[in-house]
């Protein structure tokens, strides 16, 4: 009988092998550190406060930070409220970044600034100006500036940043360059652009919510994320231009609608209205919820009434569109991976796209149809005349088996046979055949 302790040692050395080719990999892929690369530039609007809390509660899941470069001139103030506690409420570091050089993060800007876990400026960047606006007019009431006084102290506190300097922003509009920025303590890196910022960031220990935590960037891979096409919807309604253009419009075509009813303008201005509303930060589920109601009402009717299958289509696009809004942003609390709901977007514009397209179809086939004049199945050339009809003059006769006005080329007596010879604007011509029986 053989031994079988060699191929035990062969088994055990091959064994080992494997592991150590496969530890190294593993070790060398947890070790690599992933970086969150969110772009936000523009109006602080809706959408910025959507796709960032997105980014920060959802996706931010595994990666090392999530750093936010920041130019803006400011934005909407709920909006920003909303970006600062999904920046407080981010499983990870956030470091929020003034770029690029010669940018702005004025008003909104610096109070998203002054509460990320790490704050940064470019060379030649501003921040400051953070007194509120109502109605366009810079604002001293007390009620207001009091709670945004002591929300840019909480956060500044809770970093380790300058109080002072923090409440100064919204009390004196200062305004500060990014040396100066650092000497008053309201930020901790000033760098030169993104490689530099995580190389100047790596091993600092950053103040959060949860305890202080020390940033671990060095060969970080960057990863960009990108906004999807619900982002992108609500970034246009989210202009100010666009959602002030759908409210005006939507009222005037309302009006119009209740003083003409039966054309459907109330429905489209009323359309109109719930969209220009999510730009002036008007609660996405609810319109959402409202554009789906409409579609739906939109499509019943069609299909009581029948018509031209234009209802058929508005509503169609309408639930779309509502579906779109409402799917990124369901009601309460959901545990349902970002991939999914990315893919039934996706999978609910096509559906949409393909029912509009058939419609669309249908429709256009309609209208052609009804813009053609009728031919008729067999060539007619002859007939008998019912009445006397005088050369040049209008009358009735029998054609093809149907009654039919006529014009007369040559004088008609009753009961003649007769042959077509031509057309005119819709009316046979008509002459007497030349061999009567």
């Amino acid at each position: 009988m053989r031994p079988i302790w060699p191929a035990l040692f062969t088994l055990t050395v091959l064994l080992a092998l494997g592991a150590l080719q496969l530890v190294p990999a593993s070790a060398q892929q947890a070790s690599v550190p992933r970086v969150l690369l969110v772009e936000v530039s523009g109006h602080i609007s809706t959408s910025t406060a959507e796709w960032l809390e997105d980014v920060l509660l959802r996706r931010s899941l595994g990666y090392s930070a999530v750093l936010i470069t920041l130019d803006t001139f400011g934005g909407l103030a709920d909006a920003t409220l909303r970006i600062m506690e999904a920046i407080t409420a981010s499983p990870v570091p956030v470091i929020v970044y003034v770029y690029p050089p010669g940018g702005q993060a004025l008003s909104a800007g610096t109070y998203i600034l002054m509460s990320a876990d790490l704050a940064a400026m470019a060379p030649y960047t501003i921040i400051g100006s953070a007194q509120p606006v109502v109605g366009g007019v810079p604002t001293e009431e007390p009620k207001l500036v009091n709670f945004l006084v002591e929300k840019m102290r909480t956060v500044a506190r809770l970093h380790g940043r300058n109080e002072t300097q923090a409440a100064r922003f919204v009390t004196h509009n200062d305004n500060l360059g990014p040396e100066e920025a650092l000497r008053r303590g309201v930020i901790e890196v000033v760098a030169d652009n993104v490689e530099d910022l995580l190389q100047k960031a790596h091993g600092r220990t950053v103040k959060r919510l949860g305890g202080e935590t020390t940033l671990n960037l060095r060969g970080a891979v960057v990863e960009r994320a990108h906004a999807d096409l619900r982002v992108a919807i609500l970034d246009v309604l989210s202009d100010p231009l666009v959602s002030t253009l759908l409210l005006s419009l939507g009222f005037l075509i309302l009006v119009v609608g209740l003083s003409h009813p039966g054309l459907g303008a109330e429905l489209t201005g009323a359309v109109l209205i719930l969209l220009g509303l999510v730009g002036q930060g008007f609660n996405v589920n609810w319109v959402g919820l409202g554009l789906i109601v409409l579609g739906s009402v939109l499509i019943l009717y069609e299909f009581y009434t029948g018509g031209t299958m234009v209802a058929l289509a508005f509503g169609i696009a309408m639930m779309v569109i509502g579906s779109i809004l409402i799917i990124r942003a369901p009601p309460g609390n959901v545990l349902i991976a970002p991939q999914w709901l990315e893919e039934a977007m996706l999978g609910i514009a096509a559906a949409g796209i393909f029912a509009g397209s058939v419609a669309g179809f249908i429709i256009y086939k309609a209208l052609r149809a009804t813009k053609r004049r009728p031919v008729p199945m067999v060539p007619v050339t002859t007939g008998r005349a019912v009445e006397d009809i005088p050369k040049g003059s209008e009358g009735y006769a029998v054609i093809g088996g149907e009654y039919r006005r006529v014009i007369a080329v040559k004088d008609v007596k009753q009961g003649q046979r007769l042959r077509v010879v031509g057309k005119q604007d819709n009316l046979f011509l008509v002459e007497p055949l030349e061999q009567q029986q």
